[in-house]
């Protein structure tokens, strides 16, 4: 299964689209150029591969298959009548600086397609999907364990730092 990823570019740059298969970093000779102003173009993401958009003075963009896995926090665990997006089985993760859509579909759905246009800011704008929902999500960029606090265990701070 692969889903299809329609791309418009409005912005003043051309943007590149690389594969980011079997964990290999993209190379300039596997980019697929959009050109600047209208440019059209379109790509295909394998089941549990990848594919980064890179926007020039903007960043890159992912777009990451990974087919049956789930964000669980992101789903009505205690509903008694899920929705149609806790009922769908495929995700796809669509990240952009510190954003992300969370797009699932069903397994049946033939040829999953989701169109994305750049605005003329370099903007990332989502489109329609041939299939499903997509919800909005915030992950975290960086975990940071309990253990790391600002005051370590067995610290306790002297008399005069408590009484001010």
């Amino acid at each position: 299964m692969k889903i299809n990823i329609e791309i418009t570019n409005q912005y003043g740059y051309d943007i590149a689209v690389y594969p980011y298969n079997n964990g290999a970093l993209p190379s300039n000779s596997n980019a697929e150029v959009i050109t600047k102003l209208e440019g059209k173009g379109a790509f295909s993401v394998e089941r549990a591969e990848s594919a980064i958009v890179d926007i020039p003075g903007m960043g890159s963009l992912l777009v990451q298959f990974m087919g049956e896995q789930k964000l669980s926090e992101y789903h009505d665990k205690f509903c008694e009548h899920p929705d149609e997006f806790d009922q769908c089985e495929q995700m796809v993760l669509i990240r952009y600086k510190t954003s992300e859509l969370y797009w699932r579909f069903p397994s049946a759905s033939n040829d999953p397609q989701v169109t994305l246009s750049v605005n003329d800011v370099g903007t990332v704008c989502m489109g329609k999907t041939s299939a499903g929902s997509v919800r909005q999500v915030a992950l975290p960029e960086l975990f940071i364990p309990p253990v790391f606090s600002a005051h370590p265990m067995g610290y306790e701070p002297e008399e005069a730092e408590q009484s001010e």
